[in-house]
C-alpha cells in the first residue's frame, strides 16, 4: 500500500531533509517513528531535498508499507511520536503509479526577509536585512528572472554533474507585509540553492550593489565565475508541491 504524505517542518537543527553521514536529517527522524508503527523498515520517497537550515511548509513525500494503517490514526501515531519541529500535516493512500518526485508539476518556495529592527524570535526563520532596499526595484529585478533560462549563474552544481541548467520559473512575486518581503518563486524545477541566489542577487540590486544591466547580463550569459551571493537558508520554506 502507498501513502502519500504532506510534512510541515523547521529545519534549523536538521542537515537537511535528505539522510546524510554528518548529522540528522529529517528523513532519518521521520522513517524512525514509521519503523516502530509499521515495525518494518520504511524508507520514503521525497518530493524535494531541502539544504541545512531551510524549512518546509508543505513537503511531500511517499512510502510504500505492507501493513494497513487508516491514514487519520497513522497521521495522529506519527505526530504523537515525531518531535514538535516536524508534523505532518495530512496522510492519504495514493495509487502505487504515484510518485512524490516523478510526478511534479510545480514546486513553491517562498523567502522571508526582515527588514525592520533585528527580531530575536525571526533570528533562525528570516534573512535579517540591515540595508535600505529599493522595493520598486526588486520587483523590476524579480520580473527579469521569469520564463525559461539557463540558471547556470544562480546555483552551485557543476556543468558537468548537471549539463542542463535550465529551468523556467512561472512566477516570482514580492510581497510586503509590515516589515516583511516574501519572495515567492514558482517553477517547474530548482537547483541546489538557485532560490537563494537568485535572492541575494536582488537584494544586492536592490542596495545598490548591482544594476539591472548587471543581473540580465547574468541571466543571458550565464557563468559560475560571476559574483554570486548564497544568503542565509533560515529565511527559506519549501511552501507547496503542485501534481
Amino acid at each position: 500500500m502507498r501513502y502519500k504524505c504532506i510534512v510541515a517542518y523547521d529545519g534549523y537543527n536538521y542537515v537537511g531533509f535528505q539522510s546524510q553521514i554528518n548529522g540528522t536529517a529529517i528523513q532519518d527522524v521521520i522513517e524512525d517513528k514509521l519503523k516502530i508503527i509499521f515495525n518494518d523498515s520504511i524508507r520514503i520517497v521525497m518530493a524535494s531535498r531541502t539544504d541545512s537550515g531551510v524549512h518546509a511548509k508543505g513537503q511531500v513525500f511517499h512510502f510504500d508499507a505492507l501493513k494497513e494503517v487508516e491514514p487519520f490514526r497513522l497521521k495522529g501515531s506519527l505526530n504523537g511520536l515525531l518531535p514538535k519541529d516536524i508534523h505532518i500535516n495530512s496522510v492519504e493512500v495514493v495509487d502505487e503509479n504515484f510518485h512524490s518526485r516523478f510526478n511534479v508539476k510545480a514546486k513553491k518556495y517562498e523567502y522571508v526577509i526582515n527588514t525592520g529592527e533585528y527580531d530575536v524570535f525571526l533570528r533562525n526563520r528570516a534573512y535579517q536585512c540591515f540595508y535600505k532596499l529599493d522595493i520598486d526595484l526588486l520587483k523590476e529585478g524579480a520580473a527579469l528572472f521569469e520564463g525559461r533560462h539557463d540558471f547556470g549563474s544562480f546555483n552551485t552544481c557543476s556543468y558537468e554533474d548537471y549539463p542542463d541548467q535550465v529551468r523556467e520559473i512561472y512566477s516570482m512575486k514580492v510581497i510586503k507585509r509590515d516589515n516583511l518581503l516574501i519572495i515567492e518563486v514558482v517553477g517547474d524545477g530548482f537547483l541546489r540553492h538557485m532560490v537563494r541566489m537568485i535572492v541575494g542577487t536582488l537584494i544586492d540590486l536592490a542596495r545598490g550593489q548591482k544594476s539591472l544591466e548587471t543581473v540580465k547580463d547574468m541571466i543571458n550569459h550565464p557563468c559560475k565565475s560571476t559574483h554570486r551571493y548564497n544568503i542565509d537558508p533560515g529565511g527559506l520554506y519549501l511552501s507547496e508541491i503542485y501534481y
